[in-house]
């Protein structure tokens, strides 16, 4: 039987691996991860602020930054004010963005689905529910344990 030390080097072979499995695919459109979490998130939130996608991605602001106005200056996002609070930025696509990130996107959640499909419903949902629950459990440790 394996010991525990075993098991979490094996969980997180697995979650850096499909990580990585991101970057390769961002490389191949000529991006790197982050770039391609930033398309994949506002791809997702439609509308977003900076401080979302940092936390969202653990990325660091300057990089998110960097990279918000470089989509930015190539006609891909806008960054607005947000009235609500003036101190943030609301970012959202342009339609050329929509565009842009959809000829990237849209072949990779093809692929991400099929092979979410392959697992079966069962596997689906334990995979979400051990990945949640070990999460949570560890979030609790670093914020209550040694």
């Amino acid at each position: 039987m394996m010991n525990i030390r075993e098991q979490i080097k094996l969980v997180n072979r697995a979650l850096s691996g499909t990580l990585d499995l991101y970057g390769v695919w961002a490389k191949k459109h000529g991006l790197n991860y982050n770039a391609l979490v930033i398309l994949y998130t506002l791809d997702d939130c439609q509308t977003c602020t900076q401080k979302q996608i940092c936390q969202w991605w653990a990325l660091p602001k300057q990089t998110v930054h960097g990279i918000l106005l470089d989509f930015e200056k190539k006609g891909y996002l806008t960054i607005t004010a947000n009235t609500e609070n003036k101190r943030e930025r609301l970012v959202a696509f342009t339609e050329k963005g929509k565009a842009f990130a959809a000829s990237i996107l849209e072949p990779l959640y093809k692929m991400e689905e099929k092979a979410m499909k392959k697992m079966g419903q069962e596997q689906r949902a334990q995979l979400i529910a051990c990945n949640t629950n070990y999460y949570e459990l560890l979030k609790e440790e670093m914020e209550h344990g040694e």
